[in-house]
């Protein structure tokens, strides 16, 4: 349980540096090989979403982006 948590606040530190540095474009997201998959209200819902599609489809990363009024759930294989 410590190790979930200690990803976790690691996904909200790079989370919170993403969202508050400057926003990619989405064209210039899609060009680099993101997609944007669902958005979420909470960052929580997000990131366990993230998670799962990680373990579950083969996707290398995933990122959660502030898009109001919800999360937005990013991608790329």
């Amino acid at each position: 349980m410590r190790q979930k948590a200690a990803r976790f606040g690691v996904t909200l530190a790079m989370a919170g540096a993403l969202t508050a540095g400057a926003l990619a474009a989405p064209a210039s997201a899609t060009a680099a090989g993101w997609v944007p998959y669902q958005g979420f209200r909470t960052l929580t819902n997000c990131v366990k979403a993230g998670t799962a599609k990680l373990v579950m489809e083969n996707y290398k990363e995933y990122d959660c982006r502030w898009d109001s009024p919800y999360y937005m759930l990013w991608l790329r294989k």
